[in-house]
């Protein structure tokens, strides 16, 4: 009897939660709201530690700058790659078992980070963590990639704001453990993870709402022979070139410019911020501009964006660049998203989105390296941002060719279904 007023209480919770972010009006069922809820919690439980993490293992630990790296770098490459196997694992077996393993994954890897006493340790614990995050993505993007087509974009616009959301408090958590521990906030991010898995064990009716399946090797075969996602894909590339200099450009360049590594919140903030504050344009913004058409108008606005952005060299300013960023980035991750799930087959979503972070990985790791370069050793603010400029152009030049080569895609597959419908 317990269990089951505890039970009770916990669905009452994160009712209230997903109905508290997300209004019903919207048109999305509780189970997706739940999701979504769950994403706000995890990003919050993500980002209570992980912007500590270089900071700890550095005067904590006293890790070199390449073993700092290698974390990272190794955060990264599994988040974004591993997709690639547990995609098709989540499309053969379900979603509910990935989704408490990769929980549990980062439960254990933010307390093994949290007794780590040299390098072995925080790698072996970011390899849990890379994990964790692959198995709860792919089972995450596999349910969101299977809503009908009038809601999934909603579905992906919420989503970024649940977790531009974590991004904004979960940093203020964290700031006020360690004002108690240096190792609460990896401690406490553990804890949350924990809760979280035990509470993604109540989701096993997805596995029977979503009973399409298909075979692992199928699966793959469907995306490497689909020649209009792999094109799509390659659309993809330089924003996510662009989208790493959040990371590293921008923080970089705010850095310089006021001559205190301070300034880099700044960045982070008002790309938080504003990105809270943009998604209910966003909400609207779908309902008049189709996904590939956004996609146009996104790489437009990031090429005017940067083509202006040498026009002054004062933190004021480069965070109007960020701004308006921001509301290219609130509006083109949900198009990619929703391009995603309308290209991949029913009973291969989550396949599909590992793909999709396997592109993700690879542009980003290149922007990465080739921002950090600029930044720190071009250091001419018109060839750095002429750059990105060239880059934006180059995305919208493959958005333009992918939106027309859908058009004679779409009137041939008619032409053969009527063909064939005799």
């Amino acid at each position: 009897m317990k269990l089951e007023r505890d039970d009770r209480t916990t669905h009452w919770i994160s009712t209230r939660i997903a109905s508290f972010f997300i209004d019903q009006r919207l048109g999305i069922p509780q189970h997706i709201r739940l999701l979504l809820a769950l994403q706000f919690l995890m990003s919050l439980s993500t980002f209570t530690a992980m912007p500590l993490m270089a900071v700890h293992m550095a005067d904590r630990l006293g890790l070199a700058a390449a073993v700092i790296g290698t974390v990272f770098t190794i955060h990264l490459a599994l988040g974004r790659a591993l997709p690639v196997i547990t995609g098709p694992l989540v499309d053969r077996f379900g979603f509910r078992n990935l989704m408490v393993l990769g929980l549990m994954g980062r439960a254990a890897g933010f307390f093994l980070f949290s007794t780590a006493t040299g390098a072995s340790g925080a790698i072996s614990a970011t390899l849990l963590i890379g994990l964790g995050t692959a198995a709860y993505e792919s089972s995450l993007y596999g349910v969101f990639g299977r809503q009908p087509d009038e809601t999934v974009t909603r579905v992906f616009v919420l989503n970024n704001f649940a977790l531009n959301l974590g991004v904004v408090i979960g940093p203020m958590l964290g700031t006020l453990f360690i004002f108690h521990d240096t190792l609460l906030p990896f401690r406490a991010a553990a804890l949350f993870f924990f809760f979280l898995g035990i509470w993604s064990a109540r989701f096993g009716y997805l596995d029977e709402r979503y009973t399409s399946r298909s075979p692992i090797v199928g699966s793959w075969s469907s995306v490497m022979t689909d020649r209009r996602f792999l094109w799509f894909l390659a659309t993809t590339l330089p924003w996510w070139f662009l989208f790493a200099q959040l990371f590293v450009a921008f923080p970089l360049v705010a850095a310089q410019i006021t001559g205190s590594e301070s300034a880099a919140n700044a960045v982070f903030l008002t790309n938080g911020v504003s990105g809270l504050i943009f998604v209910v344009v966003s909400l609207f913004a779908f309902d008049w501009i189709k996904s590939r058409e956004m996609l146009v108008l996104c790489h437009v606005l990031l090429f005017a964006t940067y083509c202006i952005a040498p026009a002054s060299q004062t933190l004021s300013w480069l965070l109007v660049v960020v701004f308006v960023y921001t509301i290219a980035e609130s509006l083109i991750l949900p198009a990619i998203e929703t391009i995603t799930s309308e290209l991949a087959p029913d009973g291969k979503q989550a396949t599909y989105f590992g793909a999709l972070g396997l592109a993700w990985g690879i542009g980003a790791a290149f922007g990465s390296y080739v921002g950090s370069w600029m930044v720190l050793e071009v250091r001419v603010p018109a060839m750095i941002w002429g750059l990105y400029a060239s880059v934006a152009a180059i995305g919208l030049g493959l958005a333009i060719a992918f939106r027309r080569s859908e058009r004679p895609f779409k009137l041939s597959s008619l032409n053969v279904e009527r063909s064939c419908g005799g």
